[in-house]
């Protein structure tokens, strides 16, 4: 039996919006009753606000010179911090403070054992997969375009260069 085609509407794409955009309860600890609102489903949006943070976060860190990112190790780290500060109520908590509160608040996270709750049992592997795909794929997008952008500029220096020597032979 064919399936029968549908015309996407207007209430598809709300309640698909919808799935994205709802936070639930996460509970830590069901004995004392504390939980943390978080998001099943990760938005683009979201995904996008989370990968301009990573980039205005390592362009303070270069600026001020600060002693983080020393390696890959520590960048992958903040980066499923930021995963967590994103997806969760901590957003609201975090979004004023300093970069160094939010390393703070990440060296916390793993100290306390929480870092591993929430990427492990919180937030599914698909949807942090898809987060982690989607900042590499745009990081090799940059990549890409500095090397272009390296390129052009080292032609137009051979273009001057060349334009330079060929005014001064035509003085002589």
């Amino acid at each position: 039996m064919a399936k029968r085609e549908t015309k996407l509407t207007l209430t598809d794409i709300q309640k698909n919006a919808e799935s994205v955009n709802t936070n639930q309860k996460f509970y830590l600890d069901k004995d004392q009753e504390k939980f943390i609102y978080y998001y099943p489903k990760f938005s683009k949006r979201k995904v996008t606000i989370l990968i301009n943070d990573l980039s205005h976060t390592i362009a303070y860190v270069e600026r001020h010179k600060l002693d983080f990112f020393n390696n890959d190790h520590e960048l992958d780290h903040y980066i499923l911090f930021l995963i967590i500060k994103h997806f969760t109520s901590l957003q609201a908590e975090l979004k004023d403070k300093s970069i160094e509160t939010h390393f703070a608040t990440m060296h916390q996270l793993i100290d306390i054992g929480l870092y591993e709750v929430f990427l492990l049992e919180m937030f599914t592997f698909d949807e942090v997969s898809r987060t982690l795909d989607e900042i590499s794929k745009r990081l090799n997008l940059s990549i890409k375009y500095l090397e272009l952008e390296k390129e052009l500029h080292q032609q137009l220096q051979a273009v001057n260069a060349y334009t330079n020597v060929k005014t001064l032979v035509n003085k002589n």
